[in-house]
């Protein structure tokens, strides 16, 4: 049969829908005439080819062509995206389970779905554990820690989630994520967002304790590289000016009996006029209330749609 060729249209392949595999096929104009064409991809009732005879890819609007392939290139929308595979150095690190690493001695775990789309670009998350005398990589990652990758809230926000140790003696001895851990992973950050499909205007920073304290602490050190920041039963009152126009949203309970409240209810004071600050105190729960925090649906609605502005 003979090819005869469509009109060209000057319009260059720039399309949201992306097959990962390009489908050659002969084609049929609505007038009757044939082309083979690879079928790259579909937005908007136009379709974008790639023609065999020399290559050259185009895109023509959907209905020019005969109703079977019409009918084909609807039920190509219709199936899934396949995800472009990561790539880079952190690449073999996210497999749909907390992965072990370690940068310039600062031992941390990641956590990022198998299926993320290295076409995409997904939120990063910085989550600091409180106080503890363990020195083995891995058992930072709290319960609290994981409810951002508990299936139902990952399905709302697929994410990235990175979390250091804070390694002895800095986390058992008084020392804490202002001295040599926070330093290093302050400078491994940078490395991260660009060495994966990291959403840089919703990067997040949020923590327990010890790690509320460090929560508030290098957002102040980085107020630019942070989306915004949850501190729970810690906080640093030197970080005050930094939130001013940053969303901090603080929890602490009243009978906190480790850390008292009333480091949150200074800070709090002093950012009430704040637009983009939240404080709430519980009435009960002591120093455990992170479970209860991060078990919140809220908690995670707001965290997310923040956005550097």
């Amino acid at each position: 049969m003979k090819k005869v060729e469509f009109i060209r249209l000057t319009t260059l392949f720039a399309t949201a829908f992306i097959l990962t595999s390009i489908q050659a096929r002969e084609w049929t104009s609505s007038a009757g005439k044939t082309l083979d064409a690879d079928y790259v991809s579909s937005e908007g009732g136009n379709v974008t080819l790639k023609r065999k005879a020399d290559g050259q890819t185009f895109t023509v609007p959907l209905n020019r062509f005969s109703d079977a392939d019409q009918v084909w290139v609807k039920e190509q929308m219709a199936k899934p995206a396949v995800p472009k595979p990561l790539e880079g150095p952190f690449a073999d690190k996210i497999t749909g389970d907390w992965v072990a690493a370690e940068f310039d001695g600062l031992p941390y775990m990641i956590y990022g779905a198998a299926e993320l789309d290295g076409s995409k670009k997904y939120p990063l998350l910085l989550a600091l554990h409180g106080k503890s005398s363990n020195n083995e990589n891995g058992k930072q990652v709290g319960r609290w820690m994981k409810t951002f990758a508990d299936a139902d809230n990952y399905a709302k926000n697929p994410c990235i989630i990175v979390a250091p140790l804070c390694y002895q003696p800095f986390g058992a001895t008084g020392g804490g994520w202002d001295d040599e851990p926070g330093e290093k992973m302050l400078k491994l950050m940078p490395d991260l967002i660009e060495g994966l499909p990291v959403d840089e205007n919703r990067v997040y920073i949020f923590g327990y304790s010890m790690g509320g304290f460090g929560t508030t602490y290098l957002a102040s050190q980085e107020p630019k590289m942070f989306a915004a920041a949850i501190a729970v039963a810690g906080c640093s009152m030197s970080s005050a000016s930094a939130f001013k126009r940053k969303p901090l949203w603080l929890f602490h309970a009243t009978d906190d009996n480790v850390v008292s409240v009333d480091g949150s209810r200074a800070l709090a004071e002093e950012l009430k006029r704040s637009k983009d600050f939240k404080f709430t105190e519980f009435e009960s729960g002591g120093h455990g209330i992170v479970g209860q925090v991060f078990n919140d649906p809220a908690v995670h609605t707001w965290l997310f749609s923040q956005a550097q502005k």
